[in-house]
């Protein structure tokens, strides 16, 4: 089953990992690659990059090529302290 969002934010705040004073930065249409988040401060959301290339394949229809360009040319977008971590898992 997929989280959405607001499941996401949910958890994270029940599991004492995200305080109202802080800040995350979640992906729109990447809930399926959310990982969790980073231990260190500021808190960052981890996602798998292999699932939000999937993603970007089988939802949005690109070709693997123009996929991997748009999620690489994603990732390096300068977010700030809060940016996202996209993780290649062995």
């Amino acid at each position: 089953m997929t989280s959405t969002r607001e499941d996401i934010f949910h958890e994270l705040s029940d599991r004492g990992l995200l305080s109202d004073e802080e800040h995350i930065i979640l992906v729109d249409g990447f809930e399926s690659a959310f990982m969790g988040v980073s231990s260190a401060k500021p808190i960052r959301a981890l996602y798998n990059y292999w699932k939000c290339l999937d993603y970007l394949i089988v939802q949005e229809r690109m070709d693997f090529d123009t996929a991997v360009d748009n999620l690489d040319e994603f990732i390096n977008q300068d977010l700030g302290v809060s940016s996202p971590i996209y993780i290649k898992e062995i």
